[in-house]
């Protein structure tokens, strides 16, 4: 009772909207993931009522997420990495944050995420968005996630409200296109096509693995559609790259990480979690493009909505890190390419 008095008078609750990428999984395997805890503590959270799910607490351990679900827990709740490692979110870390905002009003953040920040709390010993935007805001939600090595569009809504009507347009799918640059070690086969191969996430070692139609069963393998063209080719040293632009309409966990990789042969650029082969000249490229840090060559680049739920008030916006194009009820936002991907780009046409 004491650490529960404690908690509450202390810290902010955190929501966390369920997306595909976690539709059908059961409550205690989502947590233990989310908030980086062991089985134990997880069930113990769940026992207490310390967990809810669309404002309702959840003690059956066992309960199945569905897209659309918001997972409330105190932020607390969520266990870090040895503090002696992993820095602590100040206004340094907020004012780089400021740099990466590409449009902002009193309902909504965009944001051109840089490759390095995690859109989501976890184990990883870098800061992540929530954690800083925690400093600043008593309520906010991240709508939709990119991976920690990824960089480009991220909406964050600052009231549920708006939170609930963006998700429900990205879960919809047919009102919403998500598209995506990527760079990748060789080249495709065929130019242009569709990969549509279910995939299985693996919780062990983090990491989608595509599977054969026939193989699809229902409430394990989940279908994933990724399309894709052949945009640019480069020869550097002895090694071939290729520039894609592709569209996802899923938006699966690691989704275009795995296709590309297993489908096409062809993993996208320091990629090594999925097959990325390090030479030695890609070895000399990576430190070239990212010195110390991580990154992926996979930028989340443009979406289009075709009726955006916020009123931006202008037809027309750019800064440095994109532009908005709003048409009657349509709306297309554009990140410029991260510093990582002009570095790449002016290598390779050398």
């Amino acid at each position: 009772m004491f650490l529960t008095t404690f908690i509450k008078s202390h810290f902010t609750k955190l929501s966390v909207p369920i997306f595909n990428s976690h539709s059908g999984s059961r409550i205690d395997k989502f947590l233990i993931e989310d908030l980086n805890r062991s089985w134990n503590e997880v069930q113990k959270l769940i026992r207490n009522g310390e967990i809810n799910v669309n404002n309702k607490k959840i003690k059956d351990h066992q309960f199945l997420l569905k897209e659309g679900d918001v997972v409330t827990y105190w932020d607390k709740l969520k266990k870090q990495v040895d503090t002696q490692l992993r820095p602590i979110p100040n206004i340094q870390a907020y004012e780089e944050l400021k740099k990466m905002i590409l449009y902002e009003n009193d309902q909504i953040i965009i944001l051109n995420k840089q490759h390095g920040y995690a859109s989501q709390g976890g184990a990883n010993p870098n800061y992540n968005i929530p954690e800083i935007l925690n400093l600043y805001f008593k309520n906010f939600y991240i709508i939709h996630r990119l991976d920690q090595l990824t960089s480009g569009l991220l909406i964050i809504a600052k009231n549920k409200d708006i939170a609930t009507e963006i998700s429900r347009i990205i879960q919809e799918k047919a009102f919403i296109t998500k598209k995506y640059i990527a760079v990748v070690q060789g080249q495709t086969k065929v130019q242009k096509g569709l990969i549509d191969r279910p995939l299985l996430f693996n919780t062990n070692n983090q990491k989608q693995t595509c599977y054969n139609e026939e193989q699809l069963l229902e409430g394990k393998y989940l279908p994933a559609r990724t399309s894709y063209e052949v945009i640019q080719e480069y020869q550097y040293h002895d090694e071939m790259y290729s520039v894609l632009d592709l569209q996802i309409f899923e938006g699966r966990k690691h989704q275009i990480r795995a296709h590309l990789s297993q489908v096409l042969k062809t993993p996208i650029l320091f990629d090594q979690k999925y097959g990325f082969q390090f030479t030695k000249t890609n070895r000399d490229l990576q430190t070239q493009i990212f010195g110390q840090n991580q990154g992926i060559m996979l930028q989340a680049k443009k979406i289009i909505f075709q009726n955006f739920p916020v009123d931006i008030n202008e037809q027309f916006y750019q800064n440095s890190n994109g532009t908005m194009i709003q048409k009657n009820e349509k709306l297309e936002i554009e990140a410029t390419f991260s510093t990582e991907f002009e570095s790449l780009f002016q290598i390779l046409q050398k």
